[in-house]
């Protein structure tokens, strides 16, 4: 039996890896173009707007290479999972900026829980 370390950052699940990809509340909500690590090397990935942390994208043909098609053909994919990263508030300017933002938006994200009856 072989053991293997845990890779600080890839996770492989049969032909695929799966990775977090940490990324900032404006690249979720407005979206952007950010660099993830592969183990090819870096390859950039687009972050669709109103992108929501726990989302789940794939980078097509990224994974391991199949041991059972032909060598070099078949690989798996990369599964990349955004994790949003709430800032630190360290200040009043940003307070009032995220205060503004919640009058614009105020959707209430537990709004659907409230229907489920207990």
């Amino acid at each position: 039996m072989t053991d293997v370390e845990p890779h600080p950052v890839f996770e492989r699940k049969g032909d695929n890896f799966y990775v977090k990809l940490p990324v900032t509340i404006p690249e979720a909500a407005l979206g952007a173009k950010v660099e993830v690590p592969t183990i090819d090397g870096p390859s950039t990935i687009k972050i669709p707007p109103g992108t929501q942390s726990g989302q789940k994208l794939r980078l097509r043909g990224k994974g391991a290479p199949s041991l059972r098609g032909t060598p070099g053909e078949v690989r798996g994919d990369q599964f990349v999972e955004v994790q949003v990263v709430v800032p630190k508030v360290a200040d009043e300017r940003t307070k009032e900026i995220l205060r503004e933002l919640a009058r614009l938006n105020p959707e209430d994200p537990r709004a659907e829980m409230r229907k489920v009856a207990v």
